[in-house]
């Protein structure tokens, strides 16, 4: 009787599974799924069963046996290793690699974490919808029963969070399981604690600021239908439900889906096919959906439930600009946005200052010789950062310490342009004895920081926020009624054909934060080009107005969403090298594929040219025909494997792109 081969996959960048004998003394029959511990090279890995057969290509006498096959049943049950192999399929991406990308760490070192959790247990009395509510619980909850997802395009502060809530009851009722994915880890603590209050402790977590043994504990109590819903960021949508019944995406138009190294894939639309895959519902919600899920509504791939109307005020907020050539800054604060703040402080309400950049100032310049303090490894600039006195690097996490004289003439050193640092010093020095709640990225790097400044914003403690985007995404400040911009031509005149849709989801959504209860809202926006017909249009119009006017260019342009694309990435040390194996893919592409359907821009440097040490150039491939895209893609890995052009530079290929640089 022949010995079976298993096909294992293992975390290699090699675009293959591996030819493997079952153990010798096996105690588990084999099952596609199962973690096994092989020996490969000199070394013993964790691999996953991918495939069993009998037979291999290989010579008998260089097939190794593995170690020990680690579950008694598989970690991975069918319709996850679906959704793993069109990731693989559909993202170009190494089998091994994939399973990395979609399996916790704790669980790949062969460890078992046990589980824990409660299913359905209660649930709370049910608050009361509004009318508009209720209309747009009734008809998600008829559309959701039609197999294609559905998107909740909700105005800020309309209340979809007490929506998903709702329907998530109906479906727990059922003995289902629903993945709730949010798409900042900031969001998770409010929301936790709202599930928990209304059906119990049922809810795994799972974000990067989890323990990794508690994110593997939340992955196989899923699994084991010992909880009943999984709440968490981007790498929750692999998780291997028992018995999932329902995806709720909230803020599906935000970025932060999408993972942007190793296996570059969008949690929203692995949602989508997870969802076709396990036969449940998918319900994605937004103030402001992306343009792809608007098309996908036009084209009726999506059914879409509108609500227009706030929970607590529908008086929209007085939106005004203050022109900065008549009214000048003093530290990123002009004179009628400080008399605003004032204002909204003497009423006891709260003020939001909106700016998207961290730290004290993006450029730090000699004021005699005007030679600019640059990352020694990166085409960037350091960034500032008066608090710690040092000057970092947001690419390659490169600092020094700060010096008040220039390197080259030792002439003084000035700082140029404002990050939320230095708003926050300009506040405290015009506001002081108010608590001032600066929140970004460098604010809430731990669990418990981040819980503390949100607690004070939320409580409305903290009179004034100055942050990030990170302010904009699902937050409810009931005593809000001032939101100001501070940089708002930074958003305008971004780079990009992604820029003017980016800008006005920070727009609506901060905008939306403010006048939610009894206050009536004010947003100030602060520019030297009041006459930008995009802030005219900003300003005069909803946003499903803005998209119908901006969708235009772009389908003039043929940029996404009405065509598909693929960047190519290349870096090296060297920069002939990335040039010579983009010049070469270029070439291929050029001679094998038909151009008429094809539109490649590039080779060109990336817009950073630079990072860590290394050169970076890109090949951007569009096209209208997904099927031709994927065509090109698939020539083009065995193009670069064969001829083995990819050993001389770090390369990869991202698959529906969102970030160029």
């Amino acid at each position: 009787m022949k010995r079976q081969i298993l096909n294992i996959a293992v975390d290699t960048p090699v675009s293959q599974v591996f030819d493997y004998h079952p153990p010798l003394d096996i105690q588990y029959e084999p099952k596609i799924g199962q973690r096994v511990l092989v020996p490969f090279g000199r070394r013993e890995v964790v691999g996953f069963i991918h495939g069993i057969s009998e037979k291999t290509s290989l010579p008998k006498k260089k097939i190794k046996s593995c170690k020990t096959i680690i579950d008694q049943s598989p970690l991975l049950n069918k319709k996850t290793l679906d959704l793993i192999l069109w990731c693989k399929n559909y993202y170009h991406h190494p089998v091994g690699k994939t399973y990395a990308a979609a399996i916790p760490k704790y669980l790949r070192s062969g460890k078992n974490p046990g589980h824990d959790g409660n299913l359905f247990k209660k649930s709370t009395k049910k608050r009361k919808l509004t009318s508009h509510q209720k209309k747009a619980y009734d008809e998600c909850l008829g559309l959701i029963k039609e197999s294609i997802p559905v998107l909740l395009n909700g105005v800020t502060g309309s209340g979809k969070t007490e929506i998903y809530l709702q329907i998530m009851e109906d479906v727990l009722k059922k003995g289902q399981q629903v993945l709730f994915l949010v798409p900042e880890i900031g969001l998770t603590p409010q929301l936790s604690e709202e599930i928990t209050s209304r059906f119990g402790s049922c809810v795994g977590i799972i974000h990067s600021s989890t323990s990794e043994k508690s994110r593997a504990q939340a992955w196989v109590s899923a699994k084991e239908n010992k909880v009943s819903i999984i709440l968490g960021t981007r790498s929750s949508i692999f998780v291997p439900f028992h018995s999932l019944g329902l995806i709720i995406i909230d803020e599906e138009h935000d970025e932060s889906y999408k993972q942007q190294s190793g296996l570059m894939y969008s949690a929203r639309d692995l949602a989508v096919v997870k969802a076709k895959q396990s036969g449940c519902a998918l319900l994605l919600g937004s103030a402001t959906p992306s343009y792809e899920s608007l098309l996908n509504v036009e084209k009726k791939k999506y059914n879409q439930v509108q609500l227009n109307k706030k929970v607590f005020s529908d008086v929209p907020p007085d939106k005004k600009l203050i022109n900065l050539n008549v009214s000048p800054c003093s530290k990123g604060l002009s004179g009628p946005l400080i008399n605003a703040i004032s204002k909204s402080l003497e009423k006891g309400e709260q003020s939001l200052l909106f700016i998207n950049r961290r730290g004290y100032s993006p450029v730090t310049m000699c004021e005699d010789c005007g030679n600019i303090d640059e990352c020694p490894r990166c085409e960037s600039n350091l960034v500032s950062y008066k608090g710690s006195k040092k000057l970092k690097c947001h690419h390659c996490s490169f600092q020094t310490t700060a010096t008040n004289s220039c390197s080259s003439c030792a002439g003084k050193k000035i700082t140029v342009g404002h990050g939320t640092e230095k708003i926050e010093e300009e506040l405290r020095s015009k506001f002081p004895g108010e608590m001032i709640v600066r929140i970004d990225r460098d604010s809430t790097r731990s669990n418990k920081k981040r819980e503390e400044v949100f607690g004070h914003a939320k409580s409305g403690a903290a009179n004034i926020l100055v942050g990030t985007q990170m302010l904009t995404k699902g937050h409810d400040f009931p005593n809000l009624s001032l939101v100001a911009f501070i940089n708002v031509d930074q958003g305008l005149f971004g780079s990009g054909y992604r820029s003017s849709e980016r800008f006005a989801q920070q727009y609506y959504q901060a905008s939306g934060r403010c006048g939610r209860r009894e206050n009536k809202g004010l947003v100030l926006l602060q520019t030297h080009n009041p006459e930008n017909e995009m802030l005219k249009s900003l300003l005069s119009k909803s946003y499903g107005e803005f998209y119908e006017e901006n969708k235009l260019d772009r389908k003039r342009l043929g940029w996404p969403p009405y065509t598909y694309s693929v960047l190519l990435r290349a870096e090296s040390q060297d920069e002939k090298k990335v040039f010579n194996f983009l010049d070469a893919a270029a070439d291929f592409i050029g001679r094998s594929m038909d151009s008429g359907s094809l539109r490649m821009l590039g080779p060109i440097p990336s817009p950073i040219g630079k990072i860590r040490g290394r050169k970076r150039g890109q090949l951007l491939l569009t096209s209208r025909s997904r099927k031709k895209l994927h065509a090109v893609g698939s020539r083009l890995i065995s193009f670069v494997d064969e001829k083995r052009l990819g050993i001389k530079v770090k390369w990869s290929i991202d698959i529906d792109p969102i970030d160029h640089s």
